[in-house]
């Protein structure tokens, strides 16, 4: 998948963007990793939400959803809404504690190939 913006996430974060591939699992979640990148995009059970940060199972992140159909999502670019950012202050090195909205400004969209991929995979787990 590949995570684009056009807003603060660019601006701010713009390491946090580019593909993204399935590298292993976690709380029986896909976890995908950047490519060329230190990021993953996971699901945090503790917290109800997709996370997208440097540590797999770690609350720190850069952007989260956690809307109610974050936990009963499988394929992250189904949540087309609902992503927040905390922008890293650079200057103090920490993030706030404020989130902030990223509709409108933030995708995540599947690779076509990935598309096919997941279907098939849905269609084999109906089937099993």
């Amino acid at each position: 998948m590949v995570l684009r913006s056009e807003g603060e996430v660019k601006e701010s974060q713009g390491d946090v963007l580019g593909v993204y591939r399935v590298v292993d699992t976690y709380c029986d979640k896909p976890v995908y990793k950047q490519d060329g990148g230190e990021n993953y995009i996971y699901y945090s059970s503790a917290s109800a939400s997709w996370l997208v940060g440097t540590v797999v199972g770690h609350q720190h992140a850069w952007l989260r959803n956690n809307t109610d159909r974050a936990p009963d999502t499988r394929w992250v670019p189904d949540l087309t809404s609902g992503w927040e950012s905390r922008p890293l202050l650079r200057s103090q090195g920490c993030l706030p504690a404020v989130w902030r909205s990223q509709d409108g400004q933030f995708t995540i969209e599947a690779l076509p190939d990935m598309e096919r991929v997941a279907r098939l995979a849905e269609d084999f787990h109906a089937s099993v």
